[in-house]
């Protein structure tokens, strides 16, 4: 199950004060929020950072680390945020 669809369950559950049992038991009306919660997510999308490439950063002033620190830094940022469904614009 991925982050999206457990945090979708978890607020499920919490907002109409149901168990997992009856959310089972309410499979439809659960598909149908469920696809709601999934387009809602679709329609974010989110514009990261630009990357600071080796040039960069040194006629910033900056190191090649700080290129390469930057660049891991931002796979990780864009990891995240696409594992909780929300897109990242390329």
């Amino acid at each position: 199950m991925d982050e999206s669809r457990k945090q979708f369950e978890e607020w499920f559950k919490n907002k109409y004060h149901v168990s997992s049992d009856v959310m089972k038991i309410m499979h439809i009306k659960v598909e149908i929020a469920w696809e709601a919660w999934q387009a809602s997510r679709a329609a974010i999308e989110i514009t990261a950072p630009k990357f600071i490439d080796s040039r960069e950063a040194l006629a910033k002033g900056f190191t090649v680390d700080y290129s390469n620190g930057f660049g891991d830094a931002m796979d990780a940022y864009e990891e995240n945020i696409r594992s909780a469904g929300i897109k990242v614009k390329e």
